[in-house]
């Protein structure tokens, strides 16, 4: 049921992607895969969606999206945590679709950014939390939600604020489920051709 209400953030992250064909770009914690199969169409056959995800069983899920459970071959599954994962230079653009806790992770962003290339995009979409002076049941019942897709709940006021350190630019361009829910898109500084 959960998935079913956040489709329409995660359409909307897809379209302000904006993924040109010929690109590379990485799904980080692609989880089940929702959005691999949009990614690959936009891509196309020059270019290429990478899937990093530390669930065997996820990954599983994630290959079943496609025909037969064969990958089109401008799809890569990489199995195992953010901070391991081993990407060549040049990704055009990461999406981080409720990738909570690699956010959280100063080893897993350093490790992934530097596979950028120059002026790669990024756009991030998730839960995040409220002020807790007007909203604290809603934080709750969002935290209770959570509980078994989350390792910390440290940062959900403001799930971004690592990544944006790495951009030249970063704004929060939408929320969903008054506001509870987010689409943030920035452009990162540096890369390797």
């Amino acid at each position: 049921m959960a998935c079913v209400r956040i489709a329409a953030v995660r359409e909307y992250t897809l379209g302000i992607l904006d993924a040109r064909p010929g690109e590379t770009i990485v799904d980080v914690a692609c989880g089940s895969g929702a959005m691999l199969p949009a990614l690959a169409a936009r891509v196309g056959s020059q270019g290429r969606v990478i899937g990093i995800e530390q669930s065997p069983e996820m990954l599983a899920t994630a290959r079943r999206r496609f025909a037969y459970g064969r990958l089109p071959a401008n799809v890569e599954l990489v199995a195992g945590p953010a901070e391991m994962a081993r990407l060549s230079p040049g990704v055009a653009a990461f999406v981080f679709s409720y990738a909570h806790d690699v956010l959280q992770s100063p080893a897993a962003l350093g490790n992934l950014l530097a596979a950028r290339k120059p002026g790669a995009r990024v756009v991030v979409c998730g839960m995040r939390l409220l002020p807790w002076w007007y909203a604290a049941p809603a934080n709750l019942w969002c935290i209770w939600g959570a509980r078994h897709y989350l390792s910390t709940f440290r940062g959900l006021h403001r799930p971004w604020s690592a990544l944006r350190e790495h951009c030249a630019d970063f704004a929060l361009v939408r929320t969903f489920h008054a506001g509870m829910s987010f689409v943030a898109l920035g452009h990162l500084r540096g890369g390797t051709q």
